[in-house]
């Protein structure tokens, strides 16, 4: 027969054997994860106060920079060079080329792909948001010092090129 343990004499065991401590007990400003997610809700705030009166969200900017920093561009290639997969990539360029900001023609060597080309608009409201988005990103940083802030962006161009193949959506990297 069995040997019967009364429930206090269990619990008193639990209690001796401490178990390993869990993650879910870390405060949240000790987590990476958390840190850095609160830092780009933060800095899409910051973007919306400076440039919410053009209607333009960060990706779309970011998608308009690419654009025109590379000339007309496969919308694939769009997709990996700002680190998006290809249904949200679509989305974008969707609501730019209603904007009026884009241009999309079908890739005359692949009949199957779209080129997509900055217009003088879109070029135009780049340049309008471009002051702002930068506004948004001095703002962003706005608490370390100048030599912070390189280290700041050197330790996350690290993390990134470490953990892209790990992306839901790899970005391309220079």
């Amino acid at each position: 027969m069995p040997k019967k343990i009364s429930l206090s004499a269990k619990a008193s065991r639990t209690k001796a054997q401490s178990p390993a401590p869990l993650f879910a007990d870390t405060p949240l400003m000790e987590r990476v994860g958390f840190l850095i997610r609160r830092l780009h809700q933060i800095h899409v705030a910051l973007f919306v106060q400076e440039a919410g009166d053009l209607d333009i969200t960060t990706i779309q900017f970011t998608a308009l920079s690419i654009l025109y920093q590379r000339g007309e561009i496969d919308q694939s290639e769009l997709a990996v060079q700002v680190g998006m997969d290809r249904t949200n990539v679509s989305d974008v360029v969707r609501r730019l080329l209603e904007r009026g900001y884009i241009t999309v023609r079908v890739n005359p060597a692949h009949g199957r792909r779209r080129l997509i080309g900055l217009t003088g608009e879109g070029t135009t409201v780049l340049k309008m948001v471009d002051r702002r988005a930068l506004c948004a990103h001095e703002r962003t940083v706005a608490a370390l010092a100048e030599s912070d802030r390189k280290i700041f962006a050197v330790l996350l161009q690290r993390l990134v090129q470490e953990q892209n193949v790990s992306g839901r959506s790899p970005l391309r990297l220079k």
